[in-house]
Order: C-alpha cells, then structure tokens, then sequence
C-alpha cells in the first residue's frame, strides 16, 4: 500500500505556465492524510516559497527543496547539503561573467540575487514568488552556500550547461530545471536522496512511495519510488524511466483514493 507520495511542481502540478496549485489538490491531501498517507512537495523551489506554494496544508505536507538540498518534515530540518564556499565563489564568478546568465544563490529562507537586469529580481520575487535579497557581491553573502542556479531569459542551452559544468570542475553536476534554469547540485545531492532520507524518517519503504516528475532534475526522485510517473509533457528521459505516464497529478491521486473510500 502507498504510504508516502512525493510530486515535482514545475511541469507536474504546474503546468502551461500556471503560477498558483488548484485548490482541488488540497481537499486531495487533506483526504490522504486521512487515510495515513503522507505527502511531499519535491521541488527546486525554496521552502519559504513552497509554504506558501501550498499554504492551506502547509503545515500537514513533507518537504525535498532546492532538488534535494534541503528536506524538512514537521518544519525540522532533517537534511541540508551545502557547496563548498571556495568553489561556489568560482562558479557564481563564472556565471556573473557569462553573457544571458542571471546567478541565483540560495539559502535556507532566502535566496541573493545579483541582477545584470533589474527585471530579473522583479521575475523572481513576483513570478516565481520567492524570498529574494538583492546583493551588490554573491560571492560575500554570508550564509552557508545551500544551492547555486542559472537562469537564461532566453533559454537554458547545452552550450550553457556544458561551460557551468567547466567552472564546477567535474565537481558538481547542471541539472535542467524547466526550460530556463539549470541548477548545479553536488554530485551526492538530488531528490532522490532526499526521498530516501524522507522515507527513513517517517519508516517507509520505497515500494510503499508514489512519484511524479517531468524533468531530468527528478530522474533519481522516481527512482526511488516504488510507482512513478512521468506527465505526458515531460522529458523524454523520465517518460522512458517512469512506470506510468498521467496527464495530471491530481486525477491520480482521486484514483488512489477511489480505491480507499
């Protein structure tokens, strides 16, 4: 039986450039707390966004943020990952200096950005909807470097990724994260381990874990899940791994609880 159900946000539960969740998929979690099953938010979105991402049930839900950086069940930290500050100086100088490229540096709250355009800061805090502190120098802000990001207004190239991956040095590994962002993750960090350290904390096993993704950044999420989903949309990567494929997440989950009520 499924105990534990982690889903993407970009490209899974939102979808054609959506910004706000259907509130249906809160009644969904609400009827799947009932039936002990607990769900997970697993995004490359910080927490404070996804808190508000989901705030009807935000204090009922898991979270796997920034790709799998950051995990945080009953607002405890269970597991954060942090980059080097050293050679996170020399990828976010590296990205500063690269034309099209907006850095994101994050934190556990907040994230710093350094706009070349001052639309990007605009896009982040209105659009994307996250904490944002604008910083004359990345490379200076204080707190630990949790997770580092590009985003390209015009798109997120092989090209680009291939030069960010240079700078990391084989150190850390780009991943694509929607059409514009490639996030760069430590080669041990991703959400799937994320999800495994979700599923050891709450004594659930991968067979009892449902997933849905739709991009590269969630290949190692549905691997760790016992059923996985990919949405039609998706990558072809993860339509190739996943089980299944589904149109939407929430007719899913209705699925599921169908077989429960």
């Amino acid at each position: 039986m499924i105990h534990l159900i982690a889903s993407d946000i970009d490209g899974t539960l939102l979808q054609g450039g959506q910004t706000r969740l259907d509130p249906a998929l809160f009644d969904v979690i609400e009827r799947l707390e009932q039936h002990g099953i607990r769900f997970a938010a697993a995004s490359g979105r910080q927490y404070t966004n996804l808190r508000r991402l989901f705030a009807p049930v935000a204090d009922k839900i898991d979270y796997i943020c920034e790709n799998g950086s950051l995990v945080i069940s009953d607002g405890s930290v269970l597991y954060k990952q942090v980059i080097d500050r050293a050679l996170g100086t020399k990828i976010l100088r590296c990205m500063l200096e690269m034309e099209g490229c907006e850095p994101l540096l994050s934190g556990v709250m907040q994230c710093y950005v350094q706009p070349k355009d001052p639309a990007y800061a605009d896009h982040m805090r209105y659009f994307v909807g996250n904490d944002v502190a604008v910083v004359e120098d990345l490379t200076a802000v204080p707190e630990p470097f949790l997770k580092i990001a590009a985003y390209f207004p015009d798109g997120a190239t092989e090209e680009y990724r291939l030069r960010i991956a240079q700078a990391a040095g084989g150190t850390m590994r780009p991943v694509v994260s929607g059409m514009a962002w490639v996030d760069l993750l430590p080669q041990d960090c991703d959400k799937g381990t994320a999800l495994a350290v979700l599923q050891r904390h709450l004594h659930i096993n991968r067979e009892e874990t449902m997933a849905f993704g739709d991009n590269e950044n969630d290949v190692e999420l549905l691997r760790q899940a016992g059923l996985s989903y990919a949405m039609k949309t998706g990558n072809p990567c993860v339509l190739r791994l996943a089980d299944r494929a589904a149109d939407d997440v929430i007719s899913e989950l209705n699925m599921l609880l169908s077989e429960l009520e």
